[in-house]
């Protein structure tokens, strides 16, 4: 995804959810590769974290009927992060307030992306 694509889903997350803080793509190795606004913790960490958390989403959901992971939310007291795979090769973290509505941010993501998949 280049800088502007990835500027304009920031801008569509934002105007989606005034919750939203920080915005990060991640590949799936774990390198950040664009970032916008605030996280919660070391990017790295987050890129390592993110990527080891969906491709452990992946092979638990493929044990329960082979039900693919559409999005993953990890929630504490004061933050939300949603892990939200958007290709093969790339994840994206929103970070948002606690008590933030990730799953209809998550469809209205996928649904901005959708025309831009390749």
């Amino acid at each position: 995804m280049k800088q502007e694509q990835f500027l304009a889903l920031t801008r569509q997350i934002q105007e989606s959810s005034a919750q939203a803080k920080g915005v990060v793509l991640i590949s799936m190795d774990g390198a950040i590769l664009h970032q916008e606004g605030e996280t919660v913790a070391d990017a790295g960490l987050i890129g390592i974290a993110g990527a080891a958390v969906l491709r452990l989403a992946e092979h638990i959901g493929n044990g329960l009927a082979e039900c693919p992971t559409q999005e993953i939310t990890i929630r504490c007291q004061h933050h939300a992060a949603l892990f939200l795979p958007l290709s093969a090769d790339t994840l994206l973290l929103v970070v948002l307030s606690a008590d933030a509505d990730t799953q209809t941010l998550a469809h209205k993501i996928l649904a901005f992306m959708e025309p831009h998949r390749a």
